[in-house]
């Protein structure tokens, strides 16, 4: 009979109290200086993931940013582009001569092609 109550005061002991665990007795134990370094480990890899987390987290803010701002630009590329194309028409260019009073007249003949020949 003694030993039954042995294993069950054992068994009783075995478990961690919020008393030990704020007195910091929990790591006084075998049991727990046994597994320390799986223990680490743990906290290690959990920090790791915190950390990682933390990063990509960063990285994805970042390529949303970078994400508006080629939105904005290629907008602003479009209209820029839009913009040159009218301007670029041949009655633009004739109105724009006419505006700022250059002498530049539209020519009524096609221009043609001069040949140089070479005597070897």
């Amino acid at each position: 009979m003694t030993t039954k109550k042995g294993n069950i005061n054992k068994e009783v002991n075995d478990s961690f109290s919020f008393r030990e665990i704020i007195n910091g007795d929990i790591f006084a134990r075998r049991q727990i200086m046994k597994n320390i370094w799986y223990i680490l480990f743990v906290v290690f890899l959990t920090v790791v993931y915190i950390y990682n987390k933390y990063k990509t987290e960063n990285i994805l803010i970042e390529i949303i940013k970078t994400q508006s701002e080629v939105k904005e630009l290629r907008a602003y590329s479009v209209s820029n582009a839009n913009e040159l194309m009218s301007l670029s028409k041949e009655s633009e260019v004739v109105r724009l001569v006419e505006e700022n009073g250059l002498k530049i007249k539209e020519l009524k003949l096609p221009p043609e092609k001069i040949v140089v020949k070479v005597e070897n």
